[in-house]
């Protein structure tokens, strides 16, 4: 994976394990024990944390991205480490996360649930549809199936925010236009000056402020993706779309095609009508307030 630090900083903008006993630790003293999935290496007040995040990613590589063996290693992230992954001596990657009160660099801490929401990206970008170009951010694939990757990682209380809001937004008529939303680059990221353009196309930089896009951004792509469950019947419905775009399908025609607009008039515009109606007669999406963060 690529651009691994602008990742992570886009996410402060916006089991039966087998577990090795813990060996009594001094105060900050790091304790490692053995998972399902891999293993955790914090502090003692983090392990818990560490292996509730790290289970419930297994889970999700699992369900959504069709991955059932994958294993990795979560790490306390100490100060000055310059990445985020690592990779271990059998190949898997390593997460390194600060648990602690304070980032390296005295950076606000990004909220423990981020992290299986990165470690759906990374997973995403380094099984499914990888990166072809140095320096590109993320991979290949649409920015909305990357973030949809990572949206569906996450947990109850962040998936329940993101519907709320999806719903309001649906509402009030403001949900981001379904040929907009297949084409848009992620909002926290800008093309970069016409001098950075090469050959292969624009670089791209990471935006140091949030964009107004974003909230809309991830409320609607966690509608879309509980939209394609539902009408596929499948939560690996991410692990489809990567396939269809590794064959070279284009995935408009893809979904349009399964999403249940038979009658041979189906577009994009029928579908953003489809995906409002939907919204508004599913019980997950009682209008309420209430903004989600991005990541």
């Amino acid at each position: 994976m690529t651009m691994t630090l602008g990742r992570v900083a886009i996410a402060l903008v916006a089991l039966a394990p087998s577990i090795a006993p813990a060996h009594a630790a001094q105060p900050g003293a790091m304790i490692i024990r053995k998972a399902s999935f891999g293993h955790v290496e914090v502090a003692a007040t983090a392990v818990e944390t560490a292996l509730r995040e790290g289970r419930a990613a297994q889970a999700a590589a699992r369900d959504v991205l069709l991955l059932p063996h994958v294993r990795f290693g979560i790490t306390a992230r100490s100060h000055g480490k310059a990445r985020w992954v690592s990779i271990a001596s059998n190949g898997s990657p390593i997460y390194s996360w600060a648990f602690e009160n304070a980032a390296p660099g005295g950076r606000p801490v990004p909220p423990s649930h981020a992290l299986r929401h990165e470690i759906g990206h990374d997973l995403f970008i380094r099984h499914l549809v990888p990166s072809s170009r140095e320096g590109q951010y993320g991979g290949d694939a649409p920015d909305w199936l990357d973030e949809m990757a990572a949206i569906a990682f996450e947990g109850t209380d962040v998936t329940a925010m993101r519907r709320r809001e999806a719903a309001r937004l649906a509402s009030s008529g403001s949900l981001i236009p379904m040929d907009r939303f297949l084409t848009m680059v992620h909002p926290e990221l800008t093309e970069a000056p016409a001098s950075a353009v090469t050959s292969d196309g624009p670089a791209y930089r990471v935006r140091l402020a949030a964009s107004s896009d974003t909230p809309r951004f991830y409320a609607m792509t966690r509608a879309f993706y509980d939209y394609l469950v539902a009408r596929t019947g499948s939560p690996a419905v991410v692990a489809k779309l990567a396939d269809a775009f590794r064959r070279g399908e284009r995935l408009d025609a893809w979904v349009l095609a399964r999403s249940g607009q038979r009658n041979g008039s189906a577009s994009l515009g029928a579908l953003d009508a489809d995906l409002r109606s939907w919204i508004q007669s599913d019980a997950r999406y009682a209008v309420a307030t209430g903004s989600p963060n991005g990541g």
